[in-house]
């Protein structure tokens, strides 16, 4: 399944009941450099709560649990993000795409579960 985030299709990933993106979904849906958002997410990690904000998945249970598809070469963990994570993580982006894009993925990306609970 999918939701369309400006224009771009973003394959809906859910992990312990929440909705989650990754940071290559965050650069694609901003339209932002790829590595933008991890390089955001690496300067301010100390800012971040694992459990809360971000979980680190090995790849094995991602592909086990049908989080998403990746690749069978990729071994090392993901970052997931939350709600608060990526909240927190486009703090720095602040051109008017990148309001626009928050807007849409909260209202439409995060806030389904609510709406359907």
């Amino acid at each position: 399944m999918y939701e369309l985030i400006n224009n771009v299709p973003l394959q809906i990933k859910e992990y312990k009941g929440q909705r989650v993106v990754t940071f290559r979904d965050i650069d694609t849906v901003h339209n932002r450099p790829e590595g933008t958002a991890k390089r955001n997410f690496s300067i301010n990690r100390k800012h971040f709560i694992e459990g809360e904000d971000y979980f680190k998945v090995c790849s094995d249970e991602i592909r086990t649990n049908k989080i998403m598809d990746i690749s069978p070469k990729i071994q090392r963990d993901i970052i997931l993000l939350t709600e608060s994570g990526y909240l927190m993580l486009v703090k720095s982006f602040t051109d008017e795409l990148a309001w626009s894009v928050q807007r849409q993925l909260v209202k439409t990306y995060f806030r389904v579960q609510e709406i359907n609970s």
